[in-house]
């Protein structure tokens, strides 16, 4: 069965450091779309809307927590100084 997964990635100006966020599996695109809508204006996320990406997962058993939408707050970055 085909599933779509939503995913926020971004780099930082550090070359090295890369954000990752899985934000869910869902059962259809609409459903991930009405997840990155959401999420565009949260915390963090809205630094970066443009870094969602929806991609296209087959899987042979459901996942165990389909259409489920985490990192629903947003997310905050810290950096310390060296």
């Amino acid at each position: 069965m085909i599933y779509y997964k939503v995913v926020h990635l971004f780099f930082t100006k550090q070359a090295d450091h890369i954000h990752y966020f899985n934000i869910g599996i869902y059962n259809s695109k609409a459903l991930a779309m009405d997840a990155v809508e959401m999420l565009k204006t949260k915390e963090g996320f809205c630094l970066h809307p443009e870094k969602f990406h929806i991609f296209r997962v087959l899987r042979f058993k459901k996942p165990k927590l389909l259409n489920q939408t985490y990192w629903i707050d947003g997310f905050t970055t810290y950096t310390y100084p060296k």
